[in-house]
């Protein structure tokens, strides 16, 4: 999605969990002292902290900060370019070459900016880099940075699929002098690392290859002298550099940069352009840093280490003993309990808040949507007991959850499914199940029935019109149609669609909620701007089907507006929740990652459910409608408001004689070549529309639509006959008339003053008011035609849950670099 889009839809995603306490909070403490806080007049036992070690409530760092206050003032504001505090010379040369086993290190004031600074020195135009797409997020946009200033390769991989990435080094290595593999070290969120002889694998792809590794949450639990869990099991080779913090474990603020080669860390120092123009670190956390460091050198850290040590295998005993689901099991002090949906892990958090407990929730955007859960850290001031009243709350709250949300526990195992590496996965000594303890009993909501049905012929044509014939474009004969086109015989891969009806009845048997899903393959760019899309089709000239992938979209392609019945009253939202359980199994049946549910009207009740069920909300373009009391063209043309509508509209109708204006049905006789001609008019105008990207419906449709009864289709001639000039595909019930889609020839028009277009607008206006409709829905774009006639605008979602990122990240380099060669281009 667009940065505005992923912008709002962070915002609305985030504000129910603020509305609910799990972000954004405060300590209302006026001391800490342990892993005890109070938010909001309650006091809970934390277990958020990532200072693992609990070193940052000793003394002697507090001590050793004070001093360095004292001695050297609050700040040293000179650009290090020029001058250094003289607690870097002791960290950078003394302390911390002993702790890594180097000659030197590099000290920044934190990763973020380290890998700003030694990239630089790392990436040149004859060099490439290939990430894992779970890279911790600061490392990634330092290597996009470089690469755009340096136009040195980017290659993502899937974290998934990291086996594949030694093939995609070894293609790399031969066409660049240097390719780098970026990792973390232990990743964030999970917990998991990658093991060393995979490590090796990649050193041993070429003489050229080398790897950079953001060991950020690995510093100071592990390792001798607190190294880091990478270095306590992967020496340092000449071809890796390492970047690591201290505002972790080692419990002071700061980066450091760690290689070998002292002379890379000076050309770092050159040409890493924030060592010189970032703000140096306060003497305060440089004093800190040299008393935490000497703790690291003494043998009171691996005592610190074995502590904590205890308390990461009773918590995975705990896990294993108590069913709690894992995404893995390893050395790390971070536990992600796997809960998939939002709202269970809003749920989860919550009780344990009741309980006393404050856990971090994870959801959108550090996770996919579905793939929620609570990122519990285990540090070495954690008594026993507390980690064992933790995990036995979780385990007690764990199935009441799962059921309050409708979730089985193997659908929670699905949706992590292959969220590891293959070598990862095997690894059955490292990886705990996903779920060890018995399917959840049925729960109060799961009464009544879901009925599904694959072709619209399976269901009464009476009953389905009843629920949703008067909406958008799905009645019976329409989706009859749409079946004919789209089937899975087609020719083209985007005609081959799968349908599938869903009607969910109550207990009583009473029709609750029903919609259609179509499986189609659709364009990833469909929901971003047409600048972005419109440089994809240039490129899908020579590569067709290029971002790409197949979705489950509630409604179809060949449709706008409302696309699902949900029955008035206290059971509204249980229909819902059931459609988007429907729709889920259809997507993991379709072997899809996505789900669109499509066209929602501005409704927080609907929002605030599809997010807590892993949906992300994505802005589309204005939906457009008219209300009609149609009583003649003069006093339609009269109630308009202002005078310039009026002044537009009749000179419109004046202009109306210049037409001839046709309406066809299922008893019309239209030829194939006629069709044709006006299906190209159509083309004309869908590809140059590109601000919601579909593929272009094709011409079988129109005739479909035509003769299933359901449609009629206005034809604009010019006065006295001739090839169409203008068209719209219509469709009429009850009292609403609605328009689709259309094909317009502007060639010998002067469209300031006879606009076919508009006059097509004009006459669709009266023939609906001629047949009485009280609603003209006018579908989306146009908006400033639409609204001269009165219609009004009302704000359109697209809600979607993507359980596989990796392609919206693929999207994302390409727009990145879109871009560059923008901004190169402007420059």
């Amino acid at each position: 999605m667009d940065a505005s889009s992923f912008r709002d839809a962070v915002f609305q995603v985030h504000h129910h969990g603020r509305q609910r306490g799990h972000y954004f909070l405060a300590s209302e403490d006026e001391r800490l002292s342990d892993r005890h806080i109070q938010v909001n007049g309650q006091r809970m036992l934390s277990f958020g902290s990532c200072s693992y070690l609990g070193l940052e409530f000793d003394p002697r760092l507090i001590e050793g900060g004070a001093e360095a206050y004292r001695r050297f003032g609050s700040q040293t504001s000179y650009s290090r370019g020029y001058l250094s505090c003289p607690l870097y010379h002791e960290l950078e040369e003394e302390l911390f070459p002993q702790i890594f086993g180097v000659p030197r290190v590099l000290v920044l004031p934190s990763t973020s900016i380290a890998h700003h600074v030694v990239l630089p020195a790392l990436l040149t135009e004859k060099d490439a880099i290939v990430c894992d797409h779970q890279v911790h997020r600061s490392v990634d946009d330092a290597i996009t940075l470089q690469c755009a200033r340096s136009n040195a390769t980017k290659v993502i991989v899937k974290h998934g699929e990291l086996d594949r990435a030694l093939d995609v080094l070894r293609q790399l290595s031969v066409k660049h002098q240097n390719v780098w593999f970026a990792c973390d070290g232990v990743y964030s969120m999970y917990g998991d690392y990658l093991p060393e002889s995979f490590l090796q694998a990649v050193l041993d792809v070429a003489p050229n290859v080398r790897l950079y590794v953001d060991d950020a949450h690995g510093m100071s639990w592990a390792g001798e002298n607190g190294r880091g869990h990478l270095l306590s099991r992967f020496p340092l080779d000449e071809r890796m550099v390492v970047v690591t913090s201290l505002a972790k474990a080692f419990a002071t603020g700061g980066g450091v940069v760690v290689v070998k080669d002292p002379q890379l860390l000076e050309m770092a120092r050159l040409v890493g352009g924030p060592f010189s123009f970032s703000g140096p670190l306060r003497p305060g956390d440089l004093g800190a840093s040299v008393a935490s460091a000497r703790i690291h050198l003494s043998p009171e850290l691996g005592q610190r280490q074995a502590v904590l040590q205890s308390r990461i295998e009773q918590a995975n005993d705990l896990c294993d003993r108590l069913g709690i689901p894992l995404v893995i099991r390893n050395e790390a002090p971070i536990f992600f309990v796997a809960l998939g949906r939002v709202e269970a892990v809003y749920q989860m958090a919550e009780r344990l808040r009741d309980d006393g407990f404050h856990v971090n929730v994870s959801g959108f955007p550090a996770v996919p949507s579905s793939r929620g859960g609570l990122r519990v850290t285990i540090n070495a001031n954690h008594a026993e007991h507390e980690v064992d009243a933790l995990f036995s709350a979780i385990a007690s709250h764990l199935e009441p959850v799962l059921e309050s949300v409708g979730v089985t526990r193997a659908e929670v195992d699905e949706q992590f499914e292959g969220v590891l590496p293959p070598f990862l996965r095997s690894a059955t000594n490292r990886i705990s199940g996903i779920f060890r303890v018995p399917e959840r009993k049925t729960a109060e909501h799961d009464t009544g029935s879901v009925e599904m049905f694959d072709s619209i012929d399976q269901i009464a044509p009476e009953l389905w019109d009843s629920l949703v014939g008067g909406l958008s474009y799905i009645d019976a004969r329409t989706m009859r149609a749409v079946e004919r086109v789209f089937h899975q015989g087609n020719d083209r891969p985007e005609h081959c669609w799968s349908f599938r009806y869903v009607l969910v009845r109550d207990e009583s048997g009473a029709p609750l909620a029903a919609a259609p899903f179509t499986t189609c393959l659709m364009k990833d760019d469909t929901f971003m701007s047409a600048e972005v899309s419109a440089a994809l089709e240039a490129e899908r000239a020579e590569t067709p089907y290029l971002f790409t992938s197949r979705a489950v979209v509630m409604g179809s392609l060949a449709s706008e507006g409302e696309h699902m019945f949900l029955r008035p009253g206290e059971d509204r939202m249980k229909g819902l929740v059931k459609l988007v359980e429907a729709g889920v199994a259809e997507m993991k049946a379709q072997g899809s990652s996505t789900l669109v549910i499509r066209d929602v009207g501005d409704d927080p009740e609907i929002a605030q459910v599809l997010t807590g069920q892993g949906f992300v909300p994505v802005p589309l373009v204005e939906s457009y409608m008219l209300q009609l009391d149609w009583r003649g063209e003069d006093a339609f043309i009269a109630s308009l408001p202002t005078a310039g509508r009026r002044k537009h509209v009749r000179a419109t109708t004046e202009r109306s004689s210049l037409f001839d204006v046709e309406i066809w049905d299922s008893q019309t006789d239209v030829s194939d070549d006629e069709l044709r001609r006006m299906h190209a008019l159509y083309l004309n105008i869908a590809r140059k529309n590109l601000r919601i990207n579909i593929f272009p419906l094709p011409v079988e449709l129109l005739r479909a639509q035509l003769e299933s009864g359901s449609w009629e289709v206005m034809v604009l001639r010019r006065k006295g006959g001739g090839a169409p000039v203008a068209w719209g595909a219509c469709r009429h019930a009850g009292e609403a008339y609605r328009w689709l889609y259309c094909g317009v020839d502007y060639e010998g028009f002067n469209t300031e003053e006879v606009s076919p277009y508009r006059q097509l607008l004009w006459q669709i206006v009266r023939r609906a008011g001629k047949l009485g409709c009280k609603r003209l829905h006018l579908g989306m774009g146009t908006g400033q035609e639409k609204v001269r006639y009165g219609a009004t605008a009302s704000p359109t979602f697209a809600f979607v849950r993507a359980d596989d990122a990796y392609e919206a990240t693929q999207l994302q380099e390409y727009v990145t670099r879109l871009a560059i060669r923008r901004s190169r281009a402007g420059s």
